[in-house]
């Protein structure tokens, strides 16, 4: 009997406080063995006990680094046309990386090591530095994953593919950058922003019956299939600065249609055509699909 494969190990460290996200686009034409040579560069930079990062790859480097196989439901991000104008774009990329850490001295060393193992590769696509924002809260005043699973057992039943399947012990990963009107927000009476997202914003406690409206944060994305929930494990992490700040939105899923069900939902794309009222107040800016393979195939596709 095989062993089950090991996630990696950064997915799950909850104790960081500093975030850097890091999309690079590989540079055509491409040499494999080069690109395979900076990404195992990159990631031999992590020998800090208090920092991790997670190696992902969008479907066209993915089948490029390794043709034999492929997850069942990777894809490109597709860019979505919601309803009342919203769009979610797609910058789809094909390497990101996600460092997380205690200390942000460390997060950055990290950050420039990585950088300057890739930039001879790919063109840097994306870069944004996140930070915990008081207990978890996002810069909307609210608590960020409160839906997530809330036991190791579930987190891992969400957010890993399950043995027997390609990719097994690896996640399928939703990373967009999202950008808050915090004006617009800070000008809805609490009473209102507490019903655009769901839930009590001192108490964080779920509304419920009548007082939870269907075009809610939470109506919009606490979906079931079949009687099942259909959870995902959130990574989140604010950005910003005084002029542009948000949400760097990180998922992780044993499948696709967890993240797209969801984004459906909130672009009013379903039968019902409600939107999400939380579109009102921030933006997409960016959107990627990825695959973090278990640690022994992340291994094996670097040195073979």
């Amino acid at each position: 009997m095989s062993h089950p494969k090991t996630p990696q190990a950064g997915i799950f460290n909850e104790e960081a406080s500093h975030f850097y996200f890091l999309e690079y686009r590989l540079k055509k034409p491409c040499e494999i063995q080069k690109i395979k040579k900076a990404i195992l560069l990159a990631k031999s930079a992590f020998l800090d006990a208090t920092a991790s990062v997670v190696i992902s790859l969008g479907a066209q480097a993915w089948h490029l680094l390794q043709p034999e196989w492929m997850p069942e439901t990777l894809v490109d991000f597709i860019p979505l046309y919601g309803k009342q104008g919203h769009q979610a774009p797609s910058t789809q990329a094909d390497v990101f990386f996600w460092v997380s850490g205690q200390e942000i001295s460390v997060v950055f060393d990290l950050a420039l090591e990585i950088h300057h193992a890739m930039q001879s590769v790919a063109e840097l696509a994306l870069q944004e530095r996140g930070f915990k924002y008081h207990q978890n809260l996002d810069l909307i005043g609210f608590e960020d994953g409160t839906a997530n699973p809330k036991t190791e057992v579930l987190k891992r039943d969400a957010a890993v593919i399950a043995k027997g399947h390609a990719g097994e012990g690896g996640s399928l990963v939703l990373s967009q950058k999202w950008v808050h009107d915090l004006d617009k927000w800070h000008a809805l009476p609490v009473h209102c922003q507490e019903a655009v997202v769901g839930r009590t914003k001192e108490e964080n406690i779920e509304l419920e019956g009548d007082a939870m409206p269907d075009d809610s944060h939470i109506s919009r994305t606490d979906l079931k299939r079949d009687g099942v929930s259909m959870k995902i494990y959130r990574r989140s992490a604010p950005f910003g600065t005084v002029t542009e700040k948000g949400l760097m939105f990180l998922a992780f899923g044993c499948e696709l249609v967890r993240f797209s069900s969801q984004l459906e939902s909130m672009y009013g794309l379903t039968e019902d055509k409600k939107i999400d009222q939380l579109l009102n107040f921030s933006k997409a800016v960016s959107g990627s699909y990825w695959f973090a393979p278990a640690q022994e195939d992340l291994d094996a596709l670097l040195t073979e």
